[in-house]
This record gives structure tokens, C-alpha cells and sequence, in this order.
């Protein structure tokens, strides 16, 4: 019975820890949807206190249920009076659940108010709002730091030479001269929050976070309380307004960057936050949706299971020890969820037994069928992986084949109250049985649940935590398929700005990406950063378990290095059954010699082919220094030396020629066997694919999630 229970541990798990290592990002829902949940959080709150029906009242929450029913046409005035009421600060409104709604609210008012203005004239119109930066907000900001990096400081005392280590590396003397300077220096803060911004395990935890949102926000504002940022904030306005009549008909990546710029600094500065929001809301929108069929999701862990293991058990004080055998299987479902991924795993199974036991001077030989029920039940949400408590059931029935004993008035005895105690012995035997399923599948599953939780955090989450740059997730599901929505974007970069191409054919994995994804974590990722080739090697042998011909070092060749622009290092932008990308170095290396800033650019078109699709790059790599104007200027000596250097290396990398015969899966869900291309678009920033199970075995040699080549 042991290998079936550990079988049904793992199955609980396997899924999930596949999904948050291959899907890794989700959606941010609209403000009307946000204002919904906290609406729903605050009413189910209230109904659990016997005051609920009068802060209803107060706040008048069905005029706000009716203005959430007309989404964008609800009315700005109704919307107006709740938040309003939300904003009183009666006692009690200061609690979780009405600062939730509060927020939310106010952020859908903004919007539906900018939202009757075109967004170029809104931009216009908010300079009548500039609001001056006073002395008050510096002072307030300045006592926030010195709040966080107090109690950073009782944090790190407490870990000797670890926290002095950590005050050394977080540059503690420079923080705590800014803080009692009266002209702080600007630079010297932000060198200061550089440090706490670096991918340094650790700098996670909410203790560093809340020093660094604060220096952030104090060098914000006095940045802010400078006397030419008036004319600055008109200048940006103006510029705005520009890029936005362009962006509404042009979603070109470069102008997506300047508009991230741009309202990011607003941001920053503590202006027209109702314009930002409004931006952010009509052009971020979630840039990666996933969808996965049940039947997918269970092809990696449904199987059935045959296993013999020993007895032993106590029962109304007889010794019993023999052998069993289990036949079953381990199966899974989808639970129908809003707001998270719901997963059912189920162990169905009749154990057979053969046994005997001593009680005294006598043996009972005995047969018994007990069938096992056992589930868990798995969540995925933003914060990974958790589980409910695992519940299980077990009726056994014996059947008594002799009682043994020296003597024949012993064995009749024996015998009588065997049969006497049977009933409640089998009623004993199964509470016994339900509960070692529960305290196996329990221990089974917390190993697992940790390790793959241990590996969200570590491999996804934290590092993306330190560069502020976790996504908003969405997790969901029906009883029919899994789905996820993502927006990576941030203060600077947007999402999405318009909807995905639809999926038209029936599928069991299908994928909607948008451009923005791509670049926005590539922005995050490798900005400035300098990549060897013997780390890239080790890197991508990591991660998918040996090292592709592409990568692989040339024997007469020196070794190289990147290192990528500080702007857009890497982009694609995908268009008209298409694709473009293109990589930005601000310095090379081969060997001891150093090259300048370089492109390299490639250029592919996508066909669908047999089970799945062959991308031609359309002629030849396009290498080429910034700004650098054909026929107006000519490459020197040593740009043509690197732009051979960088045709040999990319011309590897982005071969003339790419094709696959279909997608395999990681692991067990190898099991689903090959997946078929069945649909492949890109248009308007958008990659649209869907593979459908073709029922034939995946290709033996595959180890990683990747396009069979």
C-alpha cells in the first residue's frame, strides 16, 4: 500500500510544481473587476457582524452594486457618493476591508471620469492639477524612511556578524548621513537604494522592501520639490499628449517604452495619478493568457496502480500482521474556481489482505477487502502552491479462514468471540485505514507541496521580488480547463494595449502572447547586464539538461562576452504572420579584445508544417551599429571586424531555417505524447498557438519542455 500512497502524495503535487515552473505569470484584472472583489470581500466581512446591515446602509453598497452592473457606462455621480462616504473616516473605515474598497473605488472613479475625455486631451487638461511638492510631504516621506530603517536596524542587530555584514553591504553609514543632513544629496540616495534593488538573496523580505519603497518615495519627492519641475510636468504633459494620438493607432513598441517613461515619471513625482491610472488601464492590459485542458493536466499524473506491501495493525488488542495488495487508480479534476486553480486528486483503490493475528494463545487467519476513497486537494494562486487537509475513507469486510490454538476449548473460545468482535473489529480496522491514508498522504504531500513551493520562491518569485518586477497573477479554472492571465509590466513599462487574436481550434494547450511580455522581462532582466559565454553555457544547461549545437564553443575561437544596452536590450515585435528580434550591445568581447555598441536583428516568417511549423528567417542578419544610416555613413574597420565576429555567433543562433515536428512535455506529462500545431498567428503584437494531443509518444530523447527539432 505504501507505493500507491506515496504515488497519490506526489500526483497532488506534480501538476502544480510543472505549471509554476513552465506558466509563471498572470493577470491584472480591470478597476470595475477589482471594486467587484473587494466588494464581495467587504459584504461577505459585514454579513459575519451584526453591524453589517447598517455600514450597508451608510455606505450605500447596492448603488454601488448597480453602478458595477453598468461597468463603463455606470454613473460617475452614484460612484462619486459611496467613495465619498468610503472617505468620511467614520471609526471603523480605516480597517482592511473598507481601505480595500476604498482604493479600488477611488481608482474606478478616476478612470470613469478621465474616461468621458479622449486620453490626448485628458493629458492636456491635467495641468491644471499640478499639485506643488511642500516642505510637509518631504519632512513626511524623510520620517517614513527613518521609521523603516529603524526597524531594519533592530532586524539586523539581532543577527551579529550576518547583519554587520548586511549594514555593509546596504551601505549604512552613507544612510545614516542623508538622513541627518539637512540638504540631502539626491545621487547619493539613489546609489544607497541600488543596493537594496540588486538581486542579493534575501533582500525579499518585507523588512528591505519597506526601506527600499521608502527611499524611493523620499528621493521621489525631493525631486519632486524642486522649483522647475512645474515646467518639466507641462513639458511631459505636452509630450503625452502627443505619443498618445500616435499610440492609438500605432502600437509600436518604441513608442509603448516612451509612454512607460513617461507616466512613470508622473508617477513618481505625485502627479496626475488619475491620468496615469487612466493610461495604464486603457493600454496595460494582461499581455500572457495560457489555457490547459483537464484532460491535459491529468495526463501526467492519472495512472493506475498495482503494489504489494506488508499489514501490521493492533485491534482490540490483537497483534495482526500479513500482506496486502492494492489495486486502484490515482486520478485528478479540475475544481471550478474564479480566482485561483482548484485541483481534486482522488485515489480509488480495493486492498486486498491475507493476515493473521495473535491474541493470547490463539491465531485468526484471515482475508479482507477494504476499499480506500483518499483526495487533496491542490490551490494555485499568486503565492504559489497550497493545500486543503487530505481526507480519505475505508470500509474493510473480512473473512475469518481459521482460529488456531493448543487446545480445542481455547480454539472454541477463540473462535466464539472472534465472530462475536468481528463487526466492530471491522469497523475499527477501517477507521485504522482511512487514517493511515490521511497521515501518508499528508506527510507524502507536505514534502512535496514544500519542495515545489521552496521552488516557486527561489527559481521565480524572489528573484522577481528583488528587481520588482513579480508579475500580477490570475489563476483560475473550470471543470474542463485551466487558465492564467499575466500582465509584466511595471512603473515605467505597460502591458498589453489591446486584446489578444482569438483561439479558433479546439486544443489542449493554448498560449496568447503578447510582445510587451518579452520585453518588459528582458528590460528587467538584462539591462546593462554583462553575459559570458561560458555563463550562458552553464545557465542553459540548467535549464534544459545539455547544451544545444548553437551554443556550443567554437575550438579555434576565443571566448566572448555581451553586454546589453541599458535600454531595450532585447525586443520582438510580432506582426503579420511574422517576427522580429533584435539584440542591443553596448559592448563586446572576443578573447582580450573590446568592440563598441552593436545590433544584431532577425527577421522570420512562420508557417505551419505537418504537426507543427518551420520559421524562415527572411535574408540575411541585420548587424549594425546605433543610429547607423545606410548610405549615409560607413562602418570602420573594427565594426566591420565585430559584425563578422557577430554574424559567425548569431548566424547560429538565428539559423535560416527553424522547424519542429510538435511540442513535448517536461516529466510525467511526457505521457500526454506529442503535441500537434493546429493553429499559429501573429498579428498586432500578438503570437496566438494551440496544440492539440495527436495520441502519438513523445520523442524519446526528450528531457525539457521545448519544440521538438
Amino acid at each position: 500500500m505504501r507505493t500507491q500512497l506515496r504515488s497519490f502524495a506526489k500526483a497532488a503535487v506534480i501538476c502544480t510544481a510543472c505549471l509554476t515552473s513552465a506558466i509563471v505569470f498572470a493577470a491584472e484584472t480591470k478597476s470595475s473587476a477589482q471594486v467587484k472583489k473587494t466588494l464581495n470581500n467587504l459584504e461577505a466581512w459585514l454579513a459575519k457582524g451584526p453591524n453589517g446591515p447598517s455600514w450597508e446602509r451608510y455606505l450605500d453598497l447596492p448603488a454601488l452594486r448597480t453602478a458595477l452592473a453598468k461597468d463603463g457606462d455606470a454613473d460617475l455621480a452614484a460612484v462619486a457618493a459611496v467613495l465619498k462616504q468610503l472617505e468620511s473616516g467614520s471609526a471603523g473605515l480605516e480597517l482592511e476591508p473598507f481601505s480595500k474598497l476604498r482604493e479600488a473605488t477611488a481608482q474606478w472613479s478616476d478612470e470613469l471620469s478621465i474616461a468621458k475625455t479622449p486620453l490626448p486631451e485628458a493629458a492636456l487638461a491635467a495641468e491644471a492639477g499640478f499639485r506643488p511638492i511642500t516642505d510637509a510631504d518631504v519632512a513626511a516621506a524623510k520620517t517614513s524612511l527613518q521609521t523603516e530603517v529603524a526597524k531594519l536596524d533592530h532586524y539586523l542587530a539581532a543577527g551579529g556578524a550576518n547583519g554587520a555584514a548586511w549594514k555593509e553591504y546596504l551601505r549604512w553609514p552613507a544612510i545614516q548621513a542623508q538622513l541627518a543632513s539637512n540638504t540631502p544629496d539626491v545621487d547619493e540616495l539613489k546609489k544607497v537604494a541600488s543596493q537594496f534593488a540588486a538581486d542579493q538573496v534575501g533582500l525579499e523580505l518585507p523588512v528591505f522592501n519597506a526601506v527600499r519603497d521608502s527611499l524611493e518615495h523620499y528621493t521621489h519627492a525631493l525631486e519632486a520639490h524642486k522649483d522647475e519641475v512645474r515646467g518639466l510636468y507641462v513639458a511631459q504633459l505636452k509630450s503625452l499628449s502627443d505619443e498618445l494620438k500616435k499610440y492609438a493607432d500605432d502600437h509600436s513598441e518604441e513608442l509603448a517604452t516612451a509612454l512607460g517613461a513617461r507616466i512613470g515619471w508622473l508617477e513618481n513625482m505625485r502627479q496626475a495619478l488619475s491620468l496615469v491610472r487612466a493610461v495604464r488601464s486603457r493600454y496595460s492590459r494582461p499581455n500572457l493568457h495560457a489555457q490547459l485542458s483537464g484532460r491535459l493536466v491529468a495526463a501526467g499524473i492519472e495512472q493506475a496502480v498495482d503494489d504489494v506491501a506488508p499489514v501490521t495493525d493492533v485491534i482490540l488488542g490483537t497483534n495482526i500482521s500479513g500482506t496486502g495488495r492494492t489495486v486502484g487508480r490515482l486520478a485528478v479534476q479540475l475544481v471550478p474556481s474564479e480566482d485561483k486553480a482548484m485541483l481534486e486528486t482522488t485515489l480509488v483503490g480495493t486492498t486486498t489482505t491475507r493476515t493473521v493475528g495473535v491474541n493470547g494463545p490463539a491465531a485468526v487467519y484471515t482475508d479482507g477487502t477494504t476499499q480506500i476513497l483518499g483526495s487533496k486537494r491542490i490551490v494555485i494562486d499568486e503565492n504559489g502552491l497550497a493545500s486543503y487537509p487530505a481526507k480519505a475513507k475505508a470500509t474493510t469486510k473480512t473473512k475469518i479462514t481459521g482460529v488456531g490454538a493448543k487446545s480445542r476449548m481455547v480454539q472454541k473460545i477463540a473462535t466464539r468471540k472472534v465472530y462475536e468482535a468481528k463487526g466492530e473489529a471491522e469497523a475499527i480496522g477501517s477507521d485504522h485505514a482511512a487514517a493511515r491514508v490521511r497521515q501518508r498522504v499528508e506527510k507524502q504531500s507536505a514534502d512535496q507541496l514544500g519542495q515545489a513551493q521552496w521552488q516557486f520562491n527561489e527559481k521565480f518569485r524572489n528573484p522577481l521580488m528583488r528587481r520588482r518586477e513579480f508579475p500580477s497573477l490570475e489563476f483560475s479554472t473550470t471543470k474542463d480547463s485551466m487558465f492564467v492571465k499575466a500582465l509584466q509590466a511595471n512603473r515605467t513599462r505597460l502591458g498589453a494595449p489591446n486584446d489578444p487574436p482569438n483561439i479558433t481550434v479546439a486544443n489542449d494547450l493554448a498560449v496568447q502572447l503578447h510582445e510587451s511580455m518579452v520585453n518588459n522581462l528582458a528590460a528587467a532582466l538584462l539591462s546593462g547586464m554583462t553575459l559570458k559565454e561560458e555563463e550562458l553555457q552553464k545557465k542553459v544547461i540548467e535549464w534544459r539538461g545539455s547544451l544545444p549545437d548553437q551554443l556550443k564553443s567554437d575550438e579555434d575561437r576565443d571566448p566572448w562576452s555581451i553586454t546589453f544596452a541599458n535600454e531595450r536590450p532585447v525586443t520582438i515585435k510580432f506582426d503579420e504572420g511574422g517576427f522580429q528580434v533584435t539584440v542591443r550591445g553596448q559592448r563586446y568581447t572576443s578573447g582580450e579584445r573590446a568592440f563598441r555598441a552593436m545590433n544584431v536583428t532577425a527577421d522570420y516568417k512562420m508557417e505551419m508544417s505537418g504537426n507543427g511549423s518551420v520559421l524562415k528567417r527572411q535574408g540575411e542578419l541585420q548587424i549594425l551599429p546605433p543610429g547607423f544610416v545606410p548610405g549615409q555613413t560607413r562602418l570602420s574597420t573594427q565594426q566591420v571586424t565585430l559584425k563578422t565576429l557577430l554574424q559567425r555567433k548569431f548566424g547560429k543562433l538565428f539559423e535560416p531555417e527553424i522547424k519542429n515536428e510538435g511540442l513535448a512535455l517536461p516529466g510525467r506529462w511526457k505521457q500526454a505524447g506529442r503535441l500537434d500545431l493546429k493553429q499559429m498567428e501573429a498579428k498586432r503584437g500578438w503570437l496566438a498557438l494551440a496544440w492539440i494531443e495527436s495520441g502519438e509518444p513523445a520523442p524519446a530523447e526528450e528531457k525539457v519542455a521545448r519544440e521538438d527539432r
